[in-house]
């Protein structure tokens, strides 16, 4: 890639974890990461955001109903894929995409796959951010004092967090660590939303976006 980098300095290289190996329990119906806004399965919606920053590599990891995200992800530039061992924990997938990841870059943005208010142009926002902070650290986005995602970390950190083990990850490396982490407030909530619930799916109608389940028009 070389779109992300402020004017006269050599162009950041980042690349992304796609986190969508959850089952959707909560959701209580279809696998969300399939449910249709605006015509489009929101893992795709999702994956398609990512690379139009560009970031390149992006991993994604996969858990429940990985076939059918395979399926959904259909046809857009190619994306390496993983699997996590254990899909229902968070720390256990970010695990298996920094595992998987081995590409040389400076940054790694890991992503949830269920925000679709986040554009491209808000990714290049925050990478932006993350340009002008001293590395080795990572970059969290916040708003009106709640964390968001996704969050940023220096590629020089995947070690480290690896050898901490899953059990830890990389919330629980960060944690321990807090003269890494910087924090920044971000312009909108896109980076606090996500979908979880029929709730969360009905007060995105209100945004301007419509929800159905896959195939139903």
């Amino acid at each position: 890639m070389d779109s992300i980098g402020p004017s006269g300095e050599a162009p950041l290289r980042a690349g992304a974890l796609l986190l969508a190996a959850g089952r959707s329990a909560r959701m209580g119906g279809p696998n969300k990461l399939l449910l249709e806004l605006d015509g489009e399965p929101m893992v795709r919606r999702a994956l398609r955001t990512l690379q139009a920053v560009p970031l390149d590599p992006v991993v994604v990891v996969l858990g429940a109903a990985a076939d059918a995200v395979r399926a959904a992800l259909a046809g857009l530039p190619a994306c390496r894929t993983c699997s996590a061992p254990q899909a229902e924990d968070h720390q256990a997938s970010v695990d298996a995409g920094l595992r998987a990841f081995a590409a040389p870059v400076e940054a790694i943005v890991i992503m949830l796959a269920d925000q679709p208010l986040l554009d491209a142009d808000d990714l290049r926002w925050l990478l932006a951010q993350w340009s002008v902070c001293a590395r080795g650290g990572a970059l969290v986005p916040m708003f009106a004092g709640q964390r968001g995602n996704p969050v940023i970390v220096d590629a020089a950190l995947r070690a480290p967090i690896l050898e901490a083990g899953s059990s830890v990850g990389a919330r629980g490396y960060l944690a321990a660590h807090p003269a890494l982490v910087h924090r920044v407030e971000t312009p909108n909530d896109h980076f606090v939303v996500d979908v979880d619930t029929a709730d969360d799916l009905a007060r995105l109608a209100g945004r301007g976006l419509r929800a159905a389940l896959p195939g139903a028009g």
